[in-house]
């Protein structure tokens, strides 16, 4: 939308109403959410390590950061976590000492398989927006 410098402080404020509509929020959160949502799915599949019983794939899932919604912009955050193997994260995902002896003995090797999905959000989200609000 085009507007000359004279018009500029009521095309922003259409603008600004147009956010605290609703519409578009309800859109991006929508849409923030269901990525949220993909991401989990993503790692309950699993990853590039061999699991023995299968309990940390499945313990994946995504929830509502906080009950409040963010005041200046009004969107609500989303966080993706494991819910019960919440330890193993880091170590699969950097590697670590052995326990029997440190680093002298050797290293357990890492298993990136939350960078991946990580990266890929960004985009997915976008996308999703770009879905809610076009209808």
């Amino acid at each position: 939308m085009r507007t000359s410098i004279d018009n500029l402080d009521e095309a922003i404020k259409t603008q600004l109403e147009d956010w605290s509509n609703g519409e578009l929020k309800r859109a991006v959160n929508e849409g923030i959410e269901e990525t949220a949502a993909a991401a989990a799915k993503t790692l309950r599949q699993g990853g590039p390590y061999r699991e023995r019983t299968g309990k940390y794939t499945k313990d994946w899932t995504h929830g509502q950061r906080n009950t409040r919604t963010s005041m200046v912009t009004g969107l609500t955050t989303y966080s993706v976590y494991n819910k019960k193997n919440y330890q193993l994260t880091h170590l699969l995902e950097k590697g670590h000492q052995l326990r029997r002896g440190g680093r002298k003995i050797g290293d357990v090797k890492a298993f990136e398989h939350i960078a991946p999905v990580n990266e890929t959000l960004g985009d997915l989200a976008v996308a999703k927006i770009i879905q809610k609000v076009r209808g």
